[in-house]
């Protein structure tokens, strides 16, 4: 098929998704043509109709054939985003069809076209993220969800060959800062070029909402601040959440915790996630504990130290939870190894989640630490070594709630462990990469009869086994610890 012919599909398919007005049908027909350096065009007799997948591939084909671009991954992700880019409307388009809809229908309205806009131009790679493995844990704390990430595209070594080249650059500051929009990329940064975000007021301040290329649950969303500052953890913090909730009430929305250790992998630039999902801990069996003026305070039966606060008015919510801050950033207890403060800097703090409910605002408040040892330098708080294998990275809001995001090396390495469980050799290589499950698997051998029927069960059995007893290690009042915890509540 010509190059005419596909960007002839692609025009049809943006035309039959209603990406683009059909005014601006000649402007993106003369971009497309501008990316593929083409003087001219010739329009087809019939149109080609294919899936947007099988277009980009031939079209990125044609580029690699034709010398646009190196093939390595960077450069094909960075082709057919730029490729999408040009079908995409003006920011300031998309905030006004948004707005209508939110304003004319409903919240859910607004969400369901921003959602769908992101998917149609392939921002999120539906495709991709259908390759994650997911599985469901029963656990003694009710249900877990474990996947495993297989979405993000692993580094090409070419690419990483020109990381050691290339020039620093600080635009933009972060990939959460609004300058992203429309950005062409470059070795060190992805193209951005079909990514837009809709303005939103929170707290009275200026922040922006987008969804997760990778999304890990569904409409997995990101709000940020307009400006570039560290994550905070105050009553502002808490009343944005809130804010937001009250403005899409069908979406929860939380913050990662904002001390390194016990926060996300964003810690310089203040922003939320979100998103149309329950999570397990949502579920979780609730304990009351007492009301706090009209606010009702329950200990949640979960791995971690979740305190649930429910209240009919905001405000009320909000003072609580701020109250809940100061307290615990206050709270020490050495018997425990509970520091809050030393000469290292403060120590505590919290992984807040918002939700509306059954008429009521809902807010679960975990509490978090950052503490390190000379035995855990990684931190008191964090997965012990035993579990590195399966996870050694930061637990935060997603995690914290439930929902395991595991490394892509997890496909591989567990077919081999399936291997040694069945008794089977394993090579060299094979072998290099086992080495740091080995005591994990004949702890499986030693506890269950496995044959070719069970074994995968029991493997996943073992990782949920493993992402629980991580969460526990994540908790500053262990279950032993339940009267010391309810004790914080109580004095709050």
């Amino acid at each position: 098929m010509s190059i005419f012919e596909l960007i002839d599909a692609l025009m049809e398919y943006g035309k039959k998704n209603g990406i683009y007005d059909l005014l601006d049908y000649d402007y993106i027909l003369n971009d497309l043509l501008k990316i593929f350096k083409l003087d001219d065009y010739e329009a087809p007799s019939t149109h080609l109709d294919m899936k947007l997948d099988d277009i980009l591939n031939e079209m990125i084909s044609y580029g690699i054939a034709n010398n646009l671009i190196e093939n390595t991954q960077q450069n094909k992700d960075s082709f057919d985003t730029k490729i999408m880019g040009a079908l995409m409307p003006l920011p300031s388009a998309i905030t006004h069809k948004f707005y209508e809809l939110l304003y004319k229908e409903s919240p859910e309205a607004a969400t369901n076209y921003f959602y769908k806009l992101c998917q149609d131009v392939n921002y999120i790679r539906t495709t991709r993220i259908a390759k994650d493995i997911h599985f469901d844990y029963q656990s003694e704390y009710g249900n877990i969800v474990i996947s495993i990430n297989m979405s993000k595209p692993e580094k090409d070594p070419n690419d990483i060959k020109k990381l050691l080249n290339v020039k620093k650059v600080g635009y933009p500051k972060c990939m959460l800062c609004k300058e992203n929009v429309n950005y062409n990329g470059r070795v060190d940064f992805p193209a951005r070029e079909n990514l837009r975000f809709v303005p939103v007021a929170l707290n009275n301040e200026p922040y922006f909402i987008q969804y997760s290329p990778y999304s890990y649950y569904n409409e997995h969303m990101i709000c940020f601040h307009r400006d570039h500052f560290n994550m905070k953890m105050d009553e502002n913090t808490i009343k944005a959440l809130v804010d937001f909730v009250s403005m899409f009430p069908h979406y929860f929305i939380g913050s990662n915790a904002n001390l390194p250790i016990v926060g996300g992998s964003i810690l310089n630039h203040h922003h939320f996630q979100g998103g149309k999902a329950i999570l397990p801990m949502e579920n979780a069996k609730e304990e009351y504990v007492r009301d706090i003026g009209d606010v009702s305070a329950y200990r949640l039966n979960w791995p971690m130290s979740v305190i649930r606060l429910k209240a009919k008015y905001p405000n009320s919510l909000v003072k609580v939870a701020a109250k809940i801050i100061d307290d615990w950033r206050n709270y020490s207890n050495k018997e425990l190894n509970i520091i809050n403060e030393d000469a290292d800097g403060i120590h505590s703090t919290i992984t807040p989640i918002c939700r509306k409910k059954n008429g009521l605002y809902e807010l679960d408040v975990v509490l978090r630490n950052n503490l390190t040892t000379e035995e855990r330098p990684l931190g008191l708080y964090h997965p012990a070594e035993k579990y590195w294998h399966i996870k050694k990275e930061n637990i935060g809001l997603i995690e914290v709630m439930g929902l395991a995001i595991l490394p892509s090396r997890l496909k591989k390495e567990m077919e081999i462990v399936k291997k040694y469980l069945l008794k089977e050799s394993l090579d060299e290589k094979e072998l290099e990469s086992f080495n740091k499950h080995k005591e994990w698997a004949d702890d499986l051998t030693n506890r269950y009869q496995i044959n070719k029927d069970n074994v995968d069960s029991i493997i996943n059995l073992g990782i949920g086994e493993v992402f629980t007893n991580v969460l526990k290690d994540c908790a500053v009042f262990k279950d032993e610890n339940i009267k010391e915890f309810i004790d914080f509540i109580n004095k709050i």
